[in-house]
């Protein structure tokens, strides 16, 4: 299979173009000229130059000046995502301020909900929060991102549906906050990938940053219908998330999928077959998603039911993926998440 474009360290409008051109793979510019392609995509010579020379040599992002996106930020400027070299952005040792903050845990005032993530989140370890739209996601979500704020972390929301809009943050959390708020929005899977190539510079440039949160991920995913790209790219996704020392938040939407009575995946002709809601970056016929790494990371489910009662369960654990784990009931008043009393 030939690797895809959304891959290489490509501009995201470069990598539109050449989607709505018909190239998605390395493959499909085989035997391409800087003259043909620049004609063809309605480029300059020079930026079809490069697109080749990318292709060719398929070199990891390296530091860059060009902005990936700009977004007005809550305090109504513009934050312009820049990257630096590295030889700026990664001190020789690291301070002890810095080792300290490696011990850090987002917590929820709801000493309940912070037991069900093993007492908080920690770095290094991921949290996929599913469920239908008005189940509650973005407000849980929102619960770790105001404890990481509250323990001097800064966060990074990485708004794939721009369903996390900046009036939604502004009301959540208090004045002083807002300043430890960034924000990216990315349209489509070509745009998030490129984001996520700059990732660990902007994570560099930005030291603070100890949480992100992606906003209904599997949004950027929704266009991709080779199974085998998708699962790739989660794998992408989830190899990057191993090597960066930050707490990840994701929240997905589900959909509807065939399973066998064993759990595994099934297709109409599959006798027993039976259709479940799962989480829609559920790609593996293990039931386990592929966008973060099993051993670290907790699974919660959302949902309502038809009196209009909300209630969760947990899952997976990292020791688990069936811990096995009782419905809990919970409201939300004011925007809080509150488990309600056993």
């Amino acid at each position: 299979m030939s690797k895809p474009l959304s891959l290489l360290p490509l501009p995201s409008n470069i990598l539109l173009i050449l989607n709505k051109a018909g190239y998605t793979t390395v493959g499909d510019l085989k035997g391409s000229t800087v003259d043909d392609l620049a004609a063809e995509l309605k480029v300059p010579v020079s930026e079809a130059a490069k697109i080749l020379q990318s292709v060719e040599s398929r070199p990891i992002a390296t530091p860059s000046t060009t902005t990936i996106y700009t977004e007005p930020s809550i305090n109504g400027n513009e934050d312009t995502i820049e990257t630096a070299t590295a030889l700026k952005l990664f001190p020789a040792s690291q301070s002890a301020a810095a080792m300290l903050a490696n011990l850090k845990i987002a917590k929820t005032p709801d000493e309940a909900l912070n037991n069900l993530v093993g007492g908080g989140l920690r770095k290094g370890t991921c949290l996929e929060i599913a469920g239908p739209p008005g189940s509650g996601k973005g407000s849980l979500a929102l619960e770790f991102i105001r404890g990481a704020v509250d323990e001097d972390m800064d966060v990074l929301i990485v708004d794939c549906q721009n369903s996390m809009h900046p009036s939604r943050i502004v009301d959540a959390l208090d004045e002083n906050a807002k300043h430890s708020i960034h924000r990216v929005c990315t349209n489509g899977y070509a745009e998030f990938f490129s984001f996520l190539n700059q990732l660990p510079s902007y994570l560099s440039s930005h030291p603070k940053i100890s949480l992100v949160f992606f906003s209904v991920l599997s949004n950027a995913f929704q266009l991709i219908q080779n199974h085998t790209i998708k699962s790739r790219l989660l794998n992408l996704l989830k190899a990057k998330l191993t090597t960066l020392n930050i707490i990840s938040i994701a929240t997905v939407q589900l959909s509807t999928k065939l399973q066998n009575p064993d759990g595994s995946a099934a297709n109409f002709d599959t006798a027993g077959a039976k259709a479940m809601m799962l989480p829609s970056l559920n790609v593996g016929n293990d039931g386990e998603s592929g966008w973060f790494p099993s051993q670290r990371s907790y699974r919660i489910l959302l949902w309502r039911e038809t009196d209009g009662m909300r209630y969760l369960r947990v899952t997976a654990v990292p020791t688990s993926k069936n811990p096995n784990a009782n419905s809990s009931s919970f409201t939300i008043d004011d925007g809080r998440v509150r488990l309600s009393p056993v």
